[in-house]
């Protein structure tokens, strides 16, 4: 594999909450044009959307708008191009919102400090739908398009399941009786992976919802952010600095990608062309991780992977789901009763990315 320098690391001078890759293109908000080698990055604008801080960024599918959700309750767009303020919708939520992610071309999905989750018709400005099911903040969404299916976290210790075509939720799991940070959907729509406070991957099985089927222990810390490198492997950001890489059923530890030293990570996601990982953490610092030896592996390796399945029978995923310890990290499944430590500290967290310069054209 050719070598490729990483970008530089993008420092600010205040915390970064949140950032989001372009679709096609090597920008990441905050409007900055990442190139590999030392200080080669490109400021491309600056603005500041609101007076309170910005929560969540999100491009949209196209990646000429980028979406704003901020801690006033505000949802904004920007023109990617420009970087100016095409619409401001003050007072969207009561709360800060603290997750957003656009589900579809003209869906965006917001959840609030409050536990509310509204979805919004970009094309128009107008809220579709609400969700009141939560009493505590929405820390994370992924979506299935396929079944036009959302799946939030919370900070009460439940996910919930919404088909955003209803009014209603479909379905809402047990409390674990600890905060859930991250949610991820893998293994083609069969599993959800589910961070939490006491570094705990929960994982339920689609269509399941009632209470996890197993448990990744190993994570010192808080999971406060998980990144999907492909069906069988995810990318998790704890409050430790870490950013470790977990391959699901059979779990187990594959090592670690890099770390912010002790400071928290708020948010990993991978490029468009899967060549880096970035995070961005406490020590107001977007650092960039070159995974090309990850990705490539195993895209090489997909075609062999799908005869393999074909004649492995139909052995449930569920009689590997425990591996046994590996890498260094406890990673039974936990059938224990010891009780948890818990800190209370509620995440910065933020969400996914997606945009509209045509949002709110009708306000």
């Amino acid at each position: 594999m050719p070598t490729i320098l990483q970008p530089d690391a993008l420092s600010y001078k205040n915390a970064v909450f949140d950032f989001a890759f372009h679709p096609t293109e090597d920008i990441i908000a905050t409007g900055v044009k990442y190139v590999p080698g030392a200080e080669n990055n490109e400021s491309l604008w600056n603005v500041r959307p609101s007076k309170k801080s910005c929560r969540g960024l999100a491009f949209s599918h196209d990646g000429a708008g980028l979406f704003t959700v901020s801690k006033d309750g505000a949802i904004g767009a920007l023109d990617v191009n420009t970087g100016n303020v095409l619409i401001k919708k003050p007072d969207a939520h009561d709360h800060p919102i603290n997750s957003v992610k656009l589900l579809t071309e003209n869906i965006l999905a917001t959840g609030d400090d409050g536990g509310v989750i509204k979805l919004w018709d970009v094309r128009t400005g107008s809220e579709t739908m609400e969700y009141t099911e939560h009493d505590d903040f929405i820390s994370d969404f992924d979506f299935d398009a396929s079944s036009k299916t959302l799946v939030a976290s919370s900070g009460q210790g439940t996910i919930s399941i919404y088909d955003i075509r209803k009014s209603k939720m479909v379905a809402m799991s047990a409390n674990q009786d600890d905060e859930l940070l991250s949610i991820c959907i893998v293994k083609d729509r069969r599993k959800v992976v589910v961070g939490s406070q006491e570094g705990v991957l929960n994982i339920y099985s689609w269509g399941d919802w009632g209470d996890c089927t197993d448990r990744f222990i190993g994570h010192p810390n808080s999971i406060d952010t998980i990144c999907k490198i492909d069906e069988d492997t995810v990318a998790t950001g704890s409050s430790d600095g870490i950013i470790r890489v977990i391959e699901i059923l059979p779990n187990k530890f594959q090592g670690i990608v890099g770390e912010h030293e002790d400071f928290p990570i708020e948010v990993i996601r991978l490029s468009h062309d899967k060549t880096y990982l970035a995070s961005c953490s406490h020590d107001d610092t977007v650092r960039f991780w070159d995974v090309r030896y990850m990705t490539s592996e195993r895209e090489e390796d997909d075609d062999d992977s799908d005869e393999a399945k074909d004649t492995s029978g139909d052995k449930s995923d569920d009689d590997s789901d425990n591996d046994g310890p590996s890498g260094g990290m406890d990673i039974d499944s936990d059938d224990s009763d010891a009780p948890k430590k818990k800190d209370n500290r509620r995440p910065k967290k933020q969400a996914p990315a997606a945009s509209n310069p045509g949002f709110f054209d009708d306000l």
